[in-house]
């Protein structure tokens, strides 16, 4: 089992025709980008919804800075409960075959380009759920310029909430860090809510 795996990402993409990062992810391009700021969400959701995609709205999240559009690249991370036999297979594969550092969390987060979105699956676990504290979140802002989609809890919500550049849509807010979970795919697909 490989992370970030440009294989399956381009089996998992076959209909996209455009530009393609180097590990095969899709590139919209920047123009798209753009004119989506100006898209609503139900605008958005009419079109997904009539292409046969009816499950891409989520409510009940919470967001800081209120009132801001959040557009950008998704990256995901699939976040499961921890099992140690899987959770000690992972990280060690993590760090001796792909040269990783760091726990899981920060495994998305370094791979993290201008104008991505990193969007986390952790099952909306909150307490011990805290994918991001202030530290990581100003890393993911200096990245990406963009934000965050958070299917669990934050920490240092207030910190969180003063940075430039960062829109976090998350679950609730903790002030214990995370733990008991084992990530099992980046940028691979991801569910996140009911």
């Amino acid at each position: 089992m490989k992370f970030d795996n440009k294989e399956d990402i381009l089996q998992l993409t076959p209909q996209w025709k455009g530009d393609r990062f180097d590990n095969g992810r899709p590139r919209v391009p920047d123009d798209i980008l753009k004119r989506i700021e100006n898209v609503t969400t139900e605008e958005a959701w009419g079109v997904l919804w009539g292409s046969g995609y009816k499950h891409q709205f989520q409510d009940g999240w919470q967001v800081v800075p209120e009132g801001k559009v959040l557009v950008g690249r998704a990256v995901t991370g699939v976040m499961v409960p921890q099992r140690p036999d899987l959770h000690d297979a992972l990280l060690e594969y993590g760090h001796e075959e792909e040269g990783r550092i760091g726990f899981f969390n920060s495994w998305v987060i370094e791979i993290l380009q201008q104008d991505d979105v990193m969007v986390i699956d952790m099952f909306d676990k909150i307490f011990q759920g805290t994918y991001v504290g202030g530290n990581l979140a100003n890393t993911i802002a200096a990245r990406t310029k963009r934000g965050q989609v958070l299917w669990c809890g934050v920490r240092d919500l207030q910190q969180i909430a003063e940075i430039d550049n960062l829109v976090t849509f998350y679950r609730g807010n903790d002030p214990t860090g995370i733990g008991d979970v084992t990530l099992t795919g980046i940028n691979v697909p991801c569910r996140i809510g009911k």
